[in-house]
């Protein structure tokens, strides 16, 4: 093997095995005020000692949530606790974090991020902006400011607190996915695709009416997608026993 590759790869392995880091600020709850600077991942919240984070809120589970680095993310997994876990106000089983991100759990509120990495994002998402990146740039300062430091009535309920920082649109598509991975996704993606095409096409809007008719079919399919998809969203979330 030539030196050139070696060097390559050794690369590619350091940057794989590289240690993950992340902070978090707790901004309502009994313990607002503390910071949680660079903790090495994978970090572990609840209310127990020998959590990595342990929070004096009793309406958290003893061992809460996990948060591990994964592919260059932070991947945050509600570990069957009994209140949940909520990430930018959404109910969780497993997602994905990033700065600027508000993590709810019982009666606390968790901020993913510095200031300098919560910075960086903003500037990321104000540069896709062609008319005024400046300004953009610079509400979403406020608003992240306006949060951090409760200037805002809606901190009074933490489990609705959203990000400032959500793009538009879906989420990307998951990266590294395998020949195999990529099909099995491809095949749910058509799947749920199909029960909402058939039931847009047999929905009827009478005329002068602002509601859509669906026959029950294509209601109850639609419901059965519903509860399929909880339950797929369940299993994924499940804890793994690493």
């Amino acid at each position: 093997m030539a030196r050139g590759e070696r060097r390559g790869k050794a690369a590619i392995r350091g940057r794989l095995f590289a240690m993950a880091y992340i902070t978090l600020r707790v901004l309502h709850g009994a313990d607002r005020g503390r910071v949680f600077s660079r903790l090495p991942t994978p970090v572990t919240i609840g209310r127990e000692e020998g959590n990595s984070i342990q929070l004096n809120d009793e309406r958290i589970s003893r061992y809460h949530l996990k948060l591990q680095a994964d592919n260059d993310k932070i991947v945050v997994t509600d570990l069957e606790s009994t209140n949940g876990t909520k990430v930018n106000g959404e109910d969780v089983q497993v997602r994905i974090v990033r700065d600027g991100d508000m993590i709810s759990l019982g009666r606390s509120l968790l901020l993913v991020g510095s200031h300098s990495e919560i910075d960086r994002r903003i500037a990321a998402l104000a540069a896709r902006q062609p008319a005024d990146g400046d300004g953009h740039a610079r509400q979403l300062r406020e608003r992240m400011q306006r949060i951090a430091t409760q200037q805002s009535d809606v901190i009074e309920d933490v489990s609705a607190v959203r990000s400032p920082l959500l793009p538009g649109g879906p989420p990307p598509l998951p990266e590294r996915l395998s020949p195999a991975q990529s099909a099995e996704l491809s095949e749910l993606l058509e799947y749920v695709q199909g029960v909402l095409r058939d039931a847009a096409e047999g929905a009827v809007m009478r005329p002068g009416a602002e509601k859509v008719e669906l026959d029950f079919a294509n209601w109850q399919g639609m419901l059965d997608l519903q509860a399929r998809l909880a339950e797929l969203l369940r299993t994924i979330g499940e804890p793994s026993s690493d």
